[in-house]
């Protein structure tokens, strides 16, 4: 009985000390903040010559990735959907390109580019566009005024507006020691917290 009891305890405690730090050495992309809420009703729909610029400054170093919801309905678009990524003189500096056949109606997705190192405390603007696409295979992305100070401006039809998409950045951990660290130190926060509830 009481190996029973020593071996539960070194598996629960392997279960939630070490194996954080084990699927730590994995994560690729981390995210700079959770996705901002947003009213499904508001949508901009995307084709042809009709896109979203969106204007937003990075949290963080090596910027990876931008993500956000995205309608597809019935899968009519199976066309490219582009993000062009610029700095703040409109250089552009990155792009990263999916196909609309990959995207379900009302997806989380997630444009991935290469990592801009010095990317923090920097303004960026991108473009949402699917060029080849017609009016019959519109996308639409969600939008809101209400959004965290990061977000600045969105531009659409012509039009510039306070708030925007409801996009997520990510960015390419500098070192998985850091990683670990806020795994660790989320952890033993949320154990904290549970523990203060009970008492």
């Amino acid at each position: 009985m009481k190996k029973l009891i020593w071996f539960t305890t070194i598996i629960t405690l392997f279960l939630v000390f070490i194996m954080p730090a084990i699927l730590a050495l994995g994560i690729k992309l981390v995210p700079g903040d959770n996705q901002p809420g947003y009213n499904s009703d508001q949508r901009l729909s995307i084709y042809g010559i009709r896109g979203v610029t969106q204007k937003f400054i990075s949290q963080n170093v090596n910027l990876s990735a931008i993500g956000t919801s995205i309608r597809n309905p019935n899968l009519k678009n199976k066309k490219d959907i582009i993000l062009t990524l610029f700095n703040e003189k409109m250089e552009m500096v990155r792009t990263s390109v999916i196909s609309g056949q990959n995207v379900e109606d009302g997806n989380f997705i997630k444009f991935v580019f290469e990592a801009i190192p010095d990317s923090i405390n920097k303004t960026y603007i991108f473009t949402l566009t699917s060029p080849d696409a017609g009016p019959e295979e519109t996308i639409e992305v969600f939008y809101t005024q209400s959004m965290p100070s990061w977000i600045e401006q969105y531009s659409y039809d012509k039009y510039s507006y306070a708030g925007g998409l409801p996009i997520v950045l990510y960015f390419k951990p500098v070192n998985k020691i850091t990683v670990i660290k806020n795994i660790y130190s989320d952890l033993f926060s949320r154990l904290l917290f549970q523990s203060f509830r009970k008492s």
